[in-house]
């Protein structure tokens, strides 16, 4: 195989580099090989050049030379954003770690598991935010926790408290999950989708209807608007005069808003 000279093109793939140095250790032969699309740099072996294809172009070597510089100069530059990277992923981490609302919390390295991490996590908060609720955490799988009460706080308010955990959301537009892990999720567990669920008693769909009764009098919350009514789905048509989507979703909107935590 004739060896090449500094300066020689060759190209792979559709992209195209340039021979900035050659090199033998022990009779083999190697080069190092610069980007010309993008500034990369690399070594070859001599046994490797059957995947590049040779130019007859040769680049001047002063035009080498003004190449490497550049080339080493981005990859000098991406280290050091990458150190910047390090230490700034470093610093944050110890920053969570040393929070004191998070004291309580297990971390990833001693359950060695994110998501279960996660989960566990998620039931010391609300345990500890919303006293003498029941609530249900469930890892349906490795990507989702599902998490259902009944009555108690208010969906807003549970989700303030654990939505840290859910590590992105799904971008519609584009149809695709954008990740936002933060060094939170590494430190103390997260999910890819965290879906919170909260039941309504027989007895706070009463006093919802009741409220709205007091406020728009029996003429417009009649005595058959019920709890059984509501559970059947009977009211979406009833008083669309007073609500534009009916009772069944005014009732929705005011469960939704009453908090049951005692105080």
């Amino acid at each position: 195989m004739t060896t090449l000279s500094v300066g020689q093109y060759i190209n792979h793939d559709g992209a195209e580099y340039v021979i900035s140095a050659v090199d033998s250790i022990e009779g083999k032969i190697s080069y190092t090989i610069l980007g010309l699309d993008n500034p990369t740099l690399a070594e070859v072996q001599e046994t490797s050049l059957r995947f590049y294809k040779q130019s007859d172009k040769i680049m001047p070597l002063a035009d080498v030379h003004a190449r490497l510089a550049v080339v080493q100069a981005v990859i000098q530059r991406r280290e050091q954003e990458k150190l910047r990277a390090e230490q700034e992923h470093r610093e944050l981490t110890a920053k969570v770690k040393s929070m004191p609302e998070y004291s309580d919390l297990l971390t990833v390295d001693k359950v060695q598991d994110a998501t279960n991490c996660a989960a566990k996590n998620i039931r010391i908060l609300l345990k500890k935010h919303f006293k003498g609720v029941t609530f249900s955490v469930r890892k349906r799988h490795y990507t989702c926790i599902n998490v259902s009460w009944t009555d108690g706080p208010t969906k807003d308010a549970v989700e303030d408290v654990i939505g840290r955990f859910q590590e992105g959301e799904f971008n519609g537009m584009q149809e695709m999950y954008e990740y936002n892990c933060t060094p939170f999720h590494r430190v103390y567990g997260g999910v890819k989708y965290l879906f919170c669920g909260r039941d309504f008693s027989d007895e706070l769909i009463a006093e919802a209807i009741e409220i709205l009764r007091k406020k728009y009098g029996e003429n417009t919350i009649k005595p058959e608007y019920t709890v059984v009514a509501y559970r059947k789905g009977g009211l979406w048509s009833e008083c669309r005069e007073q609500f534009h989507h009916g009772l069944q979703s005014k009732i929705d909107s005011l469960l939704s808003d009453i908090n049951k935590i005692k105080s």
